[in-house]
């Protein structure tokens, strides 16, 4: 069995073509996602937020009635500095809201009574799912770290999203609560990536469906089970998303117990590579 090896040319295109999807996906979401501070107190909060919008490919931050950016904010922003600096400021929320189509409130407090919409909880997973599929700009507004937002703040916004916790201590820290929700904006993003490995070919999951039946019936496994076995290894195998690169190892380690029960044909003589 001879290995197909890698072509480097087209290992790079591969990750060429990822690298430019993300970005452009990123991008695009960059023009209509904003995220908005209101009254936060802490630099180290404050730095981690720009951060993480560096990281998730955003620029907008307004900030309404924010404090001083100190050296700790300028220190955690890391490579979000620029976004710290070109931060926007208003004195009141309207205008900081003001021109976006969706403005979603973020709170760790909310209702279960579908009477007070104020705060009826939607995941952030639902509400991407919802929110990107509309046209216009997105305002994700986040509030005070010790009491969050108020509800005349809550009663501008058009949604709210509420992040699933303990509800013995369901208040996250405010950077923490900023990461997951833009990483459940960008999760489903991997749908429109190339695959970034090669998945295993019909032909090997029956060859190595073969190869780990042949090992059995080299033991004393009851012979009335191996139809089954075979069965249920097939549908393992089905499930498990299994790669070329993991399928040529695994035949490896096969080619080698083989060797030691003296069935591949190799006439005593070690394999040169296993894996």
């Amino acid at each position: 069995m001879k290995r197909r090896t890698l072509n480097k040319e087209a290992l790079q295109k591969k990750r060429s073509s990822y690298q430019k999807i993300f970005s452009e996906t990123l991008s695009e979401l960059d023009k209509r996602v904003s995220v908005i501070l209101v009254a936060p107190k802490y630099g180290g909060n404050i730095g981690a937020v720009a951060r993480l919008m560096r990281n998730y490919g955003l620029s907008d931050l307004r900030f309404v009635s924010p404090p001083e950016i100190g050296d700790e904010a300028m220190a955690r922003a890391m490579n979000g500095k620029d976004i710290l600096l070109n931060a926007r400021r208003y004195g009141n929320m309207q205008d900081a809201i003001d021109g976006f189509r969706i403005v979603a409130a973020t709170s760790s407090a909310i209702t279960l009574d579908d009477r007070k919409f104020r705060r009826l909880p939607e995941t952030p997973a639902k509400f991407w799912k919802r929110a990107l599929k509309t046209d216009g700009n997105i305002a994700l507004v986040f509030g005070r770290e010790d009491d969050g937002l108020r509800n005349t703040e809550i009663e501008m916004c058009n949604s709210f999203i509420h992040i699933p916790s303990n509800p013995e201590y369901p208040v996250l820290n405010l950077s923490h609560a900023v990461s997951i929700i833009l990483y459940e904006m960008i999760r489903d993003l991997e749908q429109k990536l190339p695959q970034t490995s090669d998945p295993i070919e019909d032909e090997n999951m029956s060859r190595l469906v073969d190869s780990v039946m042949d090992i059995i019936t080299m033991t004393d496994y009851p012979e009335y089970k191996i139809p089954n076995t075979r069965v249920m290894l097939s549908r393992l195998m089905a499930r498990s998303e299994m790669t070329q690169s993991e399928y040529f190892k695994i035949m490896g380690i096969i080619r080698f117990l083989r060797f030691k029960l003296g069935t591949d044909g190799t006439n005593g003589e070690a394999p040169e590579k296993l894996y």
